[in-house]
């Protein structure tokens, strides 16, 4: 690729005084139409310098001045300026101009063969700065900018920030982590929510009690289809239609709901509602139920509320020792839907170890999308360069994914858009890791890609890693596998 890898300058038609084009695609004299998938992010570079920017098409011609070829200049000047010489033409000379002889090497940033006729570009158009390159299918991709020759300002941004992108462009990996950062619980509930609201359930007004899922833009896809939001049942109108979200609620609120007459749309992740059977179950038999977990995520509140007075939540082997049940041989534990299961190996380990007639969940419950996440990003992780994180502004679980990389020691980004990437976060980059945080806008990652599509040739790996409930009973002879449920929301 770095043989093909072109810097120009050019004249071109169409730029006024006050601003920058950039290109989404230009007509280049030998290459022909060139695509600029990374022009947003030059464009980006460019606003950051407080520069107006316009995205529009572009057309390359040669400049109006002859150019000189270097070769001969010092046949032409001999003993003048020879020292500094090579670093004036830059200044005084275009970089570069169509297609060099066969066997000409073109990828050096000072090359500018002959070229142009004098007449060709009236007074006043603007100088165009392009860098391109050709991959080895033929494609051609490339960097344009252009500005008023008037506007030295613009016109010293448009050949920096061309040439700093330029420096950027090479071969390179994209590892995308392609297991999704949306659980299959969340997304069912947010299309059991819109399927509610579309088929108007019976007239009545749909609400959802709190947000469906604990994705950012969901919540403005239900107000779109209509859908309200509420945080207490007492507010709700006559023949309201409630939904409950993937992350359940507590027993007293189904109860509350049943007692006003409402219509109950249950949007309960199965997951999640088998752990609410689990808990019920324990405290049927009279167990202390301790859920592992974590503090503030919106799946626990609904599971200790269950069974409130019997039901405790541990973190830590630490937060073991300090249980105190009414019947040491009457504990009973589960984990909680949405955490790695790997993580609570060494709080088991802890309440076997001070609770010898501990009892457990069934395994075929247990939620293995966290762990197939966490596996997913630590691979790539581990194989990159770089990890860049699509989310929005603020994420917490941008951070939790960065914290998933573990010790791998790449350098991690959060990108809440193609103008956060820069050309010194890629220049080193040859492999690039890439995921999304549940806060990514749709098609961010989509973007981040495209972007690095237009920086040399990419070749995009998508590691996905699913974890998938097998269970095999022998029944009249015949194998029955389970797992059916996970295999359907996957």
């Amino acid at each position: 690729m770095n043989r093909s890898k072109i810097r120009e300058r050019f004249a071109c038609q169409g730029v006024a005084g006050g601003e920058v084009v950039v290109a989404p695609v230009f007509d280049h004299p030998g290459r022909g139409s060139v695509e600029c998938p990374a022009a947003p992010a030059l464009g980006a570079a460019l606003t950051r310098r407080g520069l107006r920017v316009r995205y529009a098409p572009l057309t390359a011609r040669p400049e109006t001045r002859p150019a000189v070829r270097r070769d001969v200049l010092p046949g032409i000047l001999p003993g003048i300026l020879p020292g500094i010489l090579p670093d004036i033409l830059p200044d005084i000379l275009p970089d570069t101009a169509p297609e060099p002889r066969p066997g000409t090497r073109r990828d050096g940033p000072r090359y500018a063969p002959a070229t142009g006729r004098a007449g060709d570009i009236s007074l006043g158009d603007g100088h165009l700065f392009a860098v391109s390159c050709i991959d080895r299918h033929g494609r051609v991709t490339g960097l344009a900018a252009a500005a008023h020759p008037d506007d030295r300002a613009a016109v010293e941004a448009a050949c920096q920030e061309v040439r700093r992108w330029g420096d950027v462009m090479r071969s390179r990996r994209a590892l995308l982590a392609g297991t999704r950062p949306v659980c299959p619980g969340a997304r069912g509930a947010l299309e059991t929510a819109l399927e509610t609201a579309r088929g108007g359930a019976g007239g009545g007004p749909v609400f959802a009690y709190g947000p469906v899922t604990d994705v950012p833009h969901h919540a403005g896809e239900l107000a779109r289809a209509g859908v309200g939001t509420v945080t207490g049942l007492g507010t709700l109108p006559e023949h309201a239609v409630v939904v409950l979200p993937a992350h359940g609620v507590p027993r007293a609120l189904r109860a509350e709901a049943a007692a006003r007459g409402l219509a109950v749309v249950d949007a309960t992740c199965p997951l999640v509602s088998a752990a609410h059977a689990e808990v019920a179950r324990f405290t049927e038999r009279g167990d202390l139920t301790v859920v592992i977990g974590r503090h503030g995520d919106a799946v626990v509140p609904g599971i200790l509320g269950q069974a409130p007075q019997t039901t405790v939540l541990v973190e830590t082997a630490a937060d073991v020792a300090r249980l105190r049940p009414a019947d040491p041989m009457a504990v009973s534990y589960l984990i909680q839907p949405g955490i790695p299961v790997e993580h609570a190996r060494p709080v088991v380990a802890a309440l076997r170890a001070r609770f010898p007639g501990l009892r457990g969940p069934d395994p075929d419950d247990f939620c293995y999308h966290a762990s197939d996440r966490a596996t997913a990003v630590a691979a790539v992780a581990a194989a990159g360069d770089l990890l860049l994180v699509a989310a929005g502004p603020g994420c917490p679980d941008a951070r939790h994914v960065i914290g998933l990389a573990g010790d791998s020691g790449v350098l991690s980004r959060v990108v809440t858009g193609v103008a956060d990437l820069c050309p010194s976060l890629l220049r080193e980059a040859g492999t690039v890791a890439l995921t999304g945080a549940r806060s990514a806008p749709p098609g961010l990652v989509d973007e981040i890609l495209t972007v690095l599509s237009g920086l040399g040739p990419l070749n995009v790996v998508d590691r996905r890693v699913t974890s998938e409930v097998v269970t095999s009973e022998v029944v009249t002879g015949e194998v029955v596998t389970g797992g059916e449920r996970e295999r359907e929301m996957a």
